[in-house]
């Protein structure tokens, strides 16, 4: 936190509480949408990418990203770094308790695609059975167990060949289906594909928007009534995607392009809820949009909060809105480091890293329990005003009723030397939380490091002692631009299971990916799930095919039913007893929306899902 405080300012100050605040009150600007302009339905992947040859990712496209400066809503030339004053520089945050659970969370883990592109910026996924990878240039399948499932390719092969970057890639847990998305530099344009099942390997939908300024840094989530996306723009900074069309190919979808209230910001992609775990918000509910809020950016900004925002959509209108929420504040951080952009030391050069700091870290995630929601958002601080990084973490909850609050927040830096940054945080279906992150310092090369923590331990605290994933083995020289993106997900197969991409610097300076998962209940040295909670899950693996899966159900005999949304019954069937997964053939029905219900004397579960033709 960089003060800009007069003297009488500072001693009149008085110690701030963490309290929650409403936003100014202001009418919303109505926003009206567009339909895309272009639409292709891909041939399958694993037919099309058998005509390609294979790529070189250690060469290909290797030079800096055409935008490789984000362009910064601040001017930073104003600002002065005093630290934060009233602690003598000291993150009041710091975790200062040392971690003390010793044992590896790790289950597998394999290099990713090398860097395609400077920065990699690597971007992933997990599914029922695949992890797919992007970077800013190229894209990958593997199986879960780290084997591959497709040699690498370029992005564009996805759209017209056009590969420029700062993909995305997600797994919609709640239709079961891939979403990857790219840029375009020609005509400012975003490129969206959305897989026809659940396959990275079968067929997508792609889908092409042009915006009026170029959409750079974007970021995407899964809600319930759309894919959300916010960019750093000056104006249609918020997007909301019609995602129930896109799911099922339809040509007409659209997008509704509004601008986010005025505020100070520092880069303008905003963090918007992406949802996880077997709950979807309501279809009425609105999605939530997070910005750090730098008491040194502006005199605006009297203390550091989290600016909260909501998005409101009506599809059947046509019409959405962004308005001001709330106002968090939080313990008191330092997020400017310097404005050379020159921040984080790492072993064997001069050369200095960009913090990429002032903004949430992609991800946000969003996750519901009973009684409660949850948001988890992380952000680089400086813990000490010496320019070393640390990762200022949140967990914000609200009781179902969409006035957040902040249940705990901590700093992750457990050492004097070196630097953590660029993180990722996630939640459980058990509510154990995993961070992730970049690590350097003056003795250590750039690797990938991670810790969490358990539900009920200690609020503010990881516990988890920190445990290293890959060791860098040399030093990047070439420029301080690190990278834009890391990506934590939850496994959809058991929610319990977090994965990780990231980067990290090998032998002369090369920029490499790793994917990696890490689980709290491999934590106990068993592989078997403690949870006992029903679980159900549908999902469409083929165009022509339609998966069931259960466990921890109490009935010997249920029933299998799948209605169309009228209510009509489309399947009936007994559920084979002795097993816990059954797949139905569905030739002969239409694109649209089920609900597929599983039912017993003491079992009652359903999901909808989404079947394309």
């Amino acid at each position: 936190m960089k003060k800009l405080l007069t003297l009488s300012s500072l001693l009149l100050a008085l110690p701030l509480v963490s309290t929650a605040q409403s936003a100014d009150e202001e009418t919303p600007v109505v926003y009206h949408k567009e339909p895309c302009e272009a639409f292709y339905k891909t041939p399958p992947l694993r037919d099309l990418l058998k005509l390609l040859p294979d790529i070189d990712e250690e060469t290909y496209s290797m030079g800096w990203e055409t935008k490789d400066k984000k362009s910064v809503a601040l001017d930073l030339s104003e600002l002065d770094d005093f630290g934060i004053p009233e602690t003598g520089g000291i993150d009041p945050a710091l975790q200062t308790n040392p971690a003390w659970r010793k044992e590896s969370w790790l289950k597998v883990q394999w290099t990713g695609q090398g860097s395609g592109a400077l920065p990699p910026d690597p971007t992933g996924a997990a599914g029922m059975n695949y992890y797919v990878q992007a970077t800013n240039t190229v894209y990958r399948i593997w199986n879960k167990d780290g084997t591959s499932a497709s040699s690498p390719k370029p992005l564009g092969t996805l759209w017209d060949g056009s590969s420029d970057g700062d993909p995305i890639v997600m797994y919609d847990r709640f239709a079961e289906r891939w979403f990857i998305s790219q840029f375009k530099i020609s005509g400012n344009k975003i490129l969206i594909a959305v897989s026809e099942t659940s396959d990275p390997l079968g067929s997508y939908f792609t889908y092409v928007w042009s915006y009026s300024n170029f959409p750079d840094y974007p970021k995407f989530s899964v809600w319930s009534h759309s894919y959300f996306m916010t960019a750093n723009m000056s104006s249609e900074n918020c997007t909301a995607f019609e995602r129930e069309k896109m799911l099922l190919g339809d040509p007409s979808a659209s997008a509704i392009k509004m601008n986010l209230p005025a505020f100070v910001q520092f880069f303008r992609s905003t963090a918007t809820t992406y949802a996880e775990g077997p709950t979807e918000p309501d279809m009425d509910e609105p999605a939530y949009l997070f910005a750090v809020q730098e008491d040194a950016w502006s005199g605006s900004i009297s203390d550091d909060h989290i600016k909260v925002m909501k998005a409101d959509i009506d599809w059947t209108a046509g019409t959405g809105s962004v308005s001001n929420h709330q106002l968090l504040y939080t313990d008191a951080f330092n997020c400017v480091f310097t404005t050379s952009w020159n921040d984080i030391a790492q072993k064997g050069t001069s050369q200095k890293l960009d913090a990429i700091a002032g903004i949430f870290s992609y991800k946000c995630q969003y996750r519901r329990f009973d009684g409660y929601n949850v948001v988890m958002l992380c952000n680089t601080v400086d813990v000490d005003n010496t320019n070393r990084g640390g990762i200022r973490w949140y967990e914000l909850r609200d009781n179902n009723d969409g006035n957040w609050s902040i249940y705990q927040q901590g700093t992750w830096s457990p050492d004097t030397q070196n630097s953590r940054w660029l993180g990722n945080i996630a939640m459980d279906a058990q509510g154990n939380i995993g961070l992730a992150y970049s690590f350097a310092g003056p003795s250590n090369y750039c690797g990938i490091r991670y810790t969490g923590r358990f539900k009920d331990d200690p609020l503010g605290e990881m516990t988890v002692q920190e445990q290293v994933v890959k060791t860098g083995t040399g030093s990047q020289t070439v420029a301080n631009r690190f990278g834009d993106y890391s990506q934590m997900t939850m496994d959809p197969e058991d929610d319990m299971t977090f994965w990780f991409t990231g980067e990290w610097i090998s032998s002369g300076g090369i920029s490499k990916t790793e994917v990696f998962s890490f689980s709290s209940w491999f934590f106990t040295e068993t592989e078997e799930n403690p949870s006992t909670a029903p679980y159900f899950n549908a999902y469409q693996p083929n165009p022509s095919e339609l998966t069931l899966v259960w466990k921890n159900i109490k009935d010997e005999n249920t029933t299998i039913e799948v209605y169309d949304m009228s209510g009509k019954l489309i399947l009936a069937e007994l559920a084979n007893g002795t097993s816990n997964q059954e797949n139905y053939s569905i030739p002969g029905n239409t694109s649209g929306v089920y609900l597929v219900k599983l039912s017993g004397t003491n079992t009652a579960l359903s999901k909808k899902v989404y079947l394309a033709k």
